[in-house]
């Protein structure tokens, strides 16, 4: 899913979401990535609700249109861009394959992935990663490849690069989510690690081992669902707590009042049963020894609730906490409050922005 056209030194990571967009744009200074500028915009893209050509085109229109506000507030330099497709717009899955030539590994692994395809073969572009065995695992792989592969229809591709072109933007790659944050938070970093992503409207769990996913799994509650609640208990709409939540949130830490864990405790308890929904896929799948991860981390706009990442670690004795996706950035030391409060929310940004600097 690569679209090289030149090698610039500087790239914006264009995280076009149904919650809004993030934009950052960093600098490559000996292959290390240096914050430039970011910005970000609560106005919500919902292009998938679109079903006529009359209806996309406007859907492109109003998405390009906030994606070149966003860039316009972040004063953005180059224009060689790195943007995500949703988790929600790909097919992924692990297959296995016996051990081919190079040459025919591309058209074995079609013919494999085209039964498992949800639409047609034609209608797809595949990206596909080996997963190396481990060093315990050689005996049992030696004959046979696992391979992660991720497809996505082309027309989809397409809107997401008429988006960007739209706002100014020149494509130089586009990835999913998942393997954005991935980078972000995790590197090269082979350990297990489950990464919960928080939204406004679904929280998505990724269990990732040798920076590949092998397990992914969504819980339909996100921040909506605590504007919902916290509406309720202080008499406000929705809209209203939005701002209101978030200084709580900072100025409480990692503390919360019986009173609001309380409030909350409708949230934190699907978090809970979609991590042992997790562990219990990873032993269906026979990954058994797997199943406890190094770490939790916890990112999205709604990660920062309190006692949310005491509770996961309380009940699964697992190290959790909320990422700091800016850690492998270089940026000025004057702006991290700053950029520490917005963290969570730009980890698939940065991720993006980084991709063709650190790859």
């Amino acid at each position: 899913m690569l679209f090289f056209e030149s090698k610039p030194t500087q790239f914006v990571g264009i995280d076009i979401g149904s919650s809004g967009i993030k934009l950052v744009e960093l600098r490559a200074v000996s292959k290390r990535p240096y914050l430039y500028t970011y910005a970000f915009s609560d106005g919500r893209v919902d292009f998938r609700f679109a079903k006529t050509d009359e209806q996309r085109a406007a859907a492109v229109d109003s998405a390009a249109a906030l994606v070149k506000q966003v860039a316009a507030a972040a004063k953005t330099v180059s224009t060689a861009a790195v943007a995500s497709l949703s988790q929600r717009d790909v097919f992924s899955t692990i297959i296995t394959i016996p051990k081919v030539d190079a040459k025919l590994f591309s058209s074995t692994v079609a013919a494999e992935v085209e039964k498992l395809l949800p639409f047609p073969l034609a209608e797809a572009v595949l990206d596909t990663r080996k997963i190396e065995p481990l060093p315990g695992e050689v005996d049992q792989y030696k004959n046979i490849d696992r391979v992660f592969v991720t497809a996505a229809r082309k027309k989809m591709i397409q809107f997401y690069s008429d988006i960007c072109s739209r706002a100014g933007f020149k494509l130089q790659s586009i990835e999913t989510e998942t393997f954005a944050t991935i980078r972000s938070l995790i590197g090269t970093d082979p350990a297990p690690v489950l990464i919960i992503d928080m939204g406004k409207q679904i929280t998505s769990m990724s269990y990732v081992v040798r920076t590949v996913p092998h397990v992914d799994i969504a819980v339909e509650i996100g921040g909506d669902r605590v504007n919902e609640i916290l509406a309720k208990a202080w008499s406000q709409t929705p809209a209203e707590v939005e701002g209101m939540k978030m200084d709580l949130f900072q100025e409480m830490g990692d503390e919360a009042t019986p009173e609001l864990s309380a409030l909350l405790d409708p949230l934190y308890q699907p978090i809970l049963k979609g991590v042992e929904e997790v562990f219990a896929s990873l032993t269906r799948l026979q990954l058994v020894g797997m199943a406890r991860p190094d770490k939790i981390i916890l990112i999205g706009g709604a990660s920062h609730c309190p006692q949310l990442a005491q509770k996961i670690e309380a009940k699964f004795s697992i190290k959790t906490f909320v990422a700091d996706p800016w850690s492998r950035v270089v940026a000025p030391v004057g702006l991290k409050p700053v950029l520490e409060r917005v963290a969570p929310r730009f980890a698939v940004a940065i991720g993006l922005a980084e991709r063709l600097i650190v790859s």
